[in-house]
């Protein structure tokens, strides 16, 4: 199950009686409904951040919010708090970020004393580890993270005052340039994940009198993702579809083994994830979205692994038990959803085979000089093409039920997306193959998410998910009729 900051907006906000709504319960983690209370966790946090009675006189914690959440049913929950705090004394007021687990009981002793014997930075505010025992919590204060142990240095080396430019960018630039002036700020932290830091530069070149503002992106993994993500962005990168400008990415200039991080050259715009795509000045963007999508699904890339259909299967099974433990009654829906699913898997064929972006949402579309950009390249496989059209489909559709879209409404962009796609490649996917991957998408991505993320206001969703899945796989199509001007076979007019 992929992982990703969650959006809460308002959870600074959200009352006892709404946390009690939407925590499930978990009879090996009974503190879930306290550690989810950001208002109640405010007083707890700052008793376990400044342990004297100096420190807890000094500093003050005026505002806490949960900016991400992964929960693992009967195991653990991750929770990162964002803290708004002042010194008293000073005046000093910043931010801090804790990102912690919470473990079954007496679980988190062992895990305090294990973190507590490597090397930790001082933070700006507070101690580096806090161990909360009342709630079986123990956390790490930023830029220190559980897993991530060279996120210290590399958040360092992002705000390097160093008069010259690395060798890795000077190769890059060219030489004689010197660094003017250097900013950076942490744009996109998972915690025990990644951790993504924008670096802005000024170089400027004394003997040709000129400056060159600069933006470079690092982004710091748990593993060796990076290098991974870096030969396969190289190699898009080199590719004909984005020389011959079909393709429109990142530029990859370094990972650094080191520490973990991979380097890449920032791009303007931004992404589509606001865009009202329901009405009639989103589709130009989502027919763009298609050829780039398209153009990156056709264009080849080699030593990536591949997702098979009896790896979705199993997943959609293991999803299917993990939605009806925390939800018993979705059971009656979903058993037989399940098995209708794993029927109809027998009528999709095998091929054709594409390099899938594997975590394709509006997120990851960037509107950058009137094109499409794919970012986030860190899934990056082999499969159906299937797999990468349902699941976007699938966010499409979730997100106008979030909004409490009319599902109707959704048909003309979607059908835009499905037609120009299909277009631009040398496969056509018919509505029954979409439908199929959009239902599964909706099962083992979008409604399991509302139980592994805790989504405010998003639990009661499954039901509506799990409906709409039935409702698309009963009828093998899309939820809405299907006409000839909206049809995915090619002859939409307006092409």
């Amino acid at each position: 199950m992929d992982d990703t900051v969650l959006d809460t907006a308002r959870a600074s906000r959200i009352s006892k009686r709404e946390v009690a709504d939407h925590v499930p319960m978990d009879v090996h983690l009974p503190q879930l409904s306290m550690i989810l209370d950001s208002e109640a966790m405010r007083d707890t946090l700052w008793d376990g951040m400044f342990e004297s009675a100096r420190d807890r006189d000094s500093f003050l914690i005026r505002h806490c919010e949960i900016i991400q959440i992964r929960y693992k049913p009967a195991s653990s929950c991750m929770v990162s708090y964002r803290l708004e705090v002042e010194n008293v004394i000073t005046g000093e007021k910043g931010r801090q970020i804790l990102c912690g687990r919470a473990f079954p009981e007496g679980r988190s002793q062992p895990q305090w004393e294990k973190a507590s014997t490597q090397a930790l930075v001082q933070p700006r505010f507070g101690i580096p580890l806090i161990h909360l025992p009342e709630v079986e919590m123990v956390l790490w204060s930023f830029p220190n993270d559980r897993k991530m142990r060279t996120l210290p240095a590399a958040v360092d080396a992002t705000r390097s005052a160093s008069d010259t430019p690395p060798s890795w960018l000077s190769g890059h630039v060219g030489t004689g340039w010197q660094v003017a002036d250097t900013r950076s700020r942490v744009m996109h932290y998972v915690g025990e994940h990644t951790c993504t830091v924008q670096t802005s530069l000024v170089l400027v070149h004394p003997s040709q009198n000129t400056r060159q503002p600069l933006t470079l992106f690092g982004k710091t993994y748990y593993n060796e993702e990076g290098a991974q993500t870096d030969l396969v962005m190289r190699q898009l990168w080199n590719s004909d579809a984005r020389q011959e400008g079909r393709l429109n990415m990142a530029q990859p200039l370094w990972y650094d083994a080191r520490l973990k991080t991979l380097w890449q050259m920032g791009i303007q715009g931004a992404t589509l994830e606001n865009h009202l795509i329901e009405l009639p000045a989103g589709i130009p963007l989502l027919q763009k979205a298609a050829h780039s999508v398209a153009a990156f699904h056709t264009t080849p890339v080699s030593n990536i692994p591949s997702i098979t259909m009896v790896e979705l299967l199993g997943k959609l099974d293991a999803v299917a038990s993990v939605l009806m433990q925390c939800r018993p009654s979705c059971r009656p829906l979903l058993l037989p959803l399940r098995d209708r699913l794993v029927a109809q898997a027998k009528t999709i064929s095998l091929g054709p085979s594409a390099t899938l972006h594997g975590d394709l949402h509006m997120k990851n579309l960037f509107l950058t000089d009137d094109r499409i950009a794919l970012i986030d390249l860190d899934n990056v496989r082999h499969g159906h093409p299937g797999q990468d059209i349902g699941s976007f489909v699938a966010g499409l559709l979730t997100g106008a039920l979030a909004k409490q879209i009319p599902i109707l409404r959704m048909a003309v962009p979607v059908q835009a997306f499905l037609t120009h796609y299909n277009h631009s490649t040398p496969w056509k996917l018919d509505q029954p193959t979409v439908a199929w991957f959009t239902a599964v998408s909706l099962v083992t991505e979008r409604s399991y998410r509302c139980v592994s993320r805790l989504k405010d206001g998003q639990r009661g969703m499954i039901e509506l998910l799990l409906n709409l899945a039935d409702d698309i796989s009963k009828a093998c199509a899309l939820p809405w009729p299907v006409h000839e001007s909206t049809a995915i076979d090619g002859r939409n007019p307006g092409q």
